[in-house]
C-alpha cells in the first residue's frame, strides 16, 4: 500500500508540475494586458511580429490544461477513495462555489467594479464541474466518448445564431457560444468560455487520468502517443482548411507572416484545430515532465514550478489583483499624481503613460512570479497541513 500510495503522489507531482508550467505562463498574457503598448491584435498575422504572436500564443496553453487538468485531479481524487456520490457532490458545491467566485471575486480582480462581469476560465472550470458530476457516474468509455464527441462536434454548433432562438439566444451564449449583454447603453456581461465546448475539455481530462495512473513507461508512452496523434490531426485540418476552425490558414508572402496564419487558430470559443494543438502540446509536456520528474532533473525548478500547480485558484485569483494594483501604481508614477481611473481594465489599450514594449512586459511578469512564490508555498502549506472543509474551495 505505501509503494502504491509513492507511485500515485509522483504521478500527482507531475500533475502539479504541468499545471504550475500553465500557472506561470498565464501570468504572462495578463501582464501583457495590463502593460503592453502594442495596440494591434496579438495573434493577427498581418498587424502582429513573431515575438508579440509567441507571447499571446504560448498563452493559449494555459485555458485547455487548467480545465483538462482540472478534470484527471478529480480522477485521482476517486483513486483515493472517493465514492461516486461524494464524488458528486463535492463536484456539484465546488462548481457552484467557482461561478459564484467569477462574478464576485476574479471579476472585480479585473475591473475594480461591479458593473462589469466577465465570465470566463473559472466560470467554464465551474459549468464543466457540474456536467462531470453526472458523467463520473458512467463507464469511463463513455466520459471519453462524450469528450470526444464535443471537442469534435462542437464547431457545427457555431453555425447557429443565438439571435435565431429568440427568448433563448442568452441560454446558448452562456453555455456554446460567446455573448455581450449591454444594459442601459453599457456593456454589462461578456462571456468568452461557453461551458458545453470546455466541458469536452474536462471529460477528456478526467479520461486522462487513467492515462496519468499507469506505470511510468506506460503513461509516458501513451501520453506521447496522444499528444502527436493530436498534432497529426491538427496539421492535417490546418493545411486542408477542411475543418474546425473559422479562421482559414492562408499563405502571406513571408515566412513569418505564414507561420502565424498556420499557427492563428480560434479561442473564443475554443475550436477543435485550437485544440488539437493545444493539448497535444501539452500532452508531450507532461511526458517530459514525468521523466524529468522521475530522472530528478533541475530537482529545485520543478519543486517551485509544483508549488504553483498546488495552490491554482489561489494564485489565480492574486495574481489578477497584483497585477491590476501594480498597473494602477506605474500609472500613478508615470503622471505624477494620485488621481487616475482605478478601474484600469485589461483588453483595453493601457495608458500610454504606463504601456511598455516586451522586454519590460516580460520583467514585470518575472517578478509577479516570483513575488507570488512565498505566498504560494505558504497556502500550500496551509493546505496540506489541515484538512478544514473551506480549504478545498481555495
Amino acid at each position: 500500500m505505501q509503494t502504491t500510495n509513492a507511485a500515485l503522489s509522483r504521478r500527482i507531482a507531475a500533475v502539479d508540475v504541468l499545471r504550475g508550467l500553465i500557472m506561470i505562463i498565464m501570468a504572462l498574457d495578463h501582464t501583457r494586458d495590463f502593460f503592453s503598448n502594442a495596440a494591434v491584435n496579438p495573434t493577427d498575422p498581418m498587424q502582429s511580429w513573431p515575438m508579440l504572436f509567441f507571447t499571446r500564443w504560448i498563452t493559449h496553453l494555459c485555458a485547455p490544461g487548467f480545465v483538462a487538468l482540472a478534470g484527471t485531479s478529480v480522477y485521482l481524487q476517486k483513486l483515493r477513495g472517493l465514492t461516486g456520490g461524494e464524488t458528486g457532490k463535492k463536484l456539484v458545491l465546488r462548481g457552484v462555489w467557482l461561478i459564484f467566485a467569477e462574478v464576485a471575486i476574479v471579476s472585480f480582480g479585473l475591473f475594480f467594479t461591479y458593473h462589469v462581469h466577465f465570465f470566463q476560465v473559472i466560470y467554464a472550470i465551474g459549468g464543466s464541474m457540474i456536467l462531470l458530476a453526472a458523467l463520473q457516474f458512467l463507464p469511463l468509455r463513455w466520459v471519453a466518448a462524450y469528450g470526444f464527441a464535443v471537442v469534435l462536434l462542437h464547431d457545427l454548433l457555431q453555425k447557429i445564431q443565438p439571435e435565431q432562438l429568440g427568448r433563448a439566444a442568452w441560454l446558448w451564449e452562456f453555455l456554446v457560444s460567446t455573448g455581450f449583454f449591454m444594459r442601459n447603453g453599457q456593456l454589462w456581461t461578456f462571456v468568452m468560455y461557453p461551458v458545453l465546448p470546455w466541458s469536452g475539455v474536462m471529460a477528456l481530462g478526467y479520461v486522462f487520468g487513467a492515462v496519468v495512473a499507469l506505470p511510468a513507461e506506460k503513461r509516458r508512452v501513451r501520453s506521447l502517443q496522444c499528444g502527436l496523434v493530436a498534432l497529426a490531426m491538427f496539421v492535417l485540418l490546418r493545411t486542408t482548411n477542411a475543418y474546425g476552425d473559422t479562421v482559414k490558414f492562408v499563405h502571406l508572402g513571408s515566412v513569418e507572416r505564414t507561420t502565424m496564419s498556420f499557427f492563428e487558430v480560434t479561442k473564443y470559443p475554443p475550436s477543435l484545430q485550437y485544440l488539437c494543438v493545444t493539448l497535444g502540446v501539452l500532452l508531450l509536456v507532461f511526458a517530459v515532465m514525468d521523466y524529468a520528474l522521475e530522472r530528478r532533473w533541475v530537482p529545485r525548478a520543478l519543486e517551485v514550478v509544483e508549488v504553483y500547480g498546488r495552490v491554482p485558484f489561489f494564485y489565480y485569483v492574486i495574481h489578477f489583483y497584483l497585477i491590476h494594483v501594480l498597473a494602477l501604481v506605474t500609472l500613478m508614477f508615470a503622471m505624477h499624481t494620485m488621481h487616475v481611473h482605478p478601474t484600469l481594465p485589461m483588453f483595453t489599450p493601457a495608458p500610454k503613460e504606463a504601456s511598455f514594449g516586451l522586454p519590460v512586459v516580460y520583467a514585470i511578469w518575472i517578478a509577479v512570479v516570483a513575488s507570488l512564490y512565498l505566498p504560494c508555498r505558504w497556502f500550500a502549506g496551509v493546505k496540506a497541513r489541515r484538512r478544514d472543509w473551506w480549504l478545498s474551495y481555495l
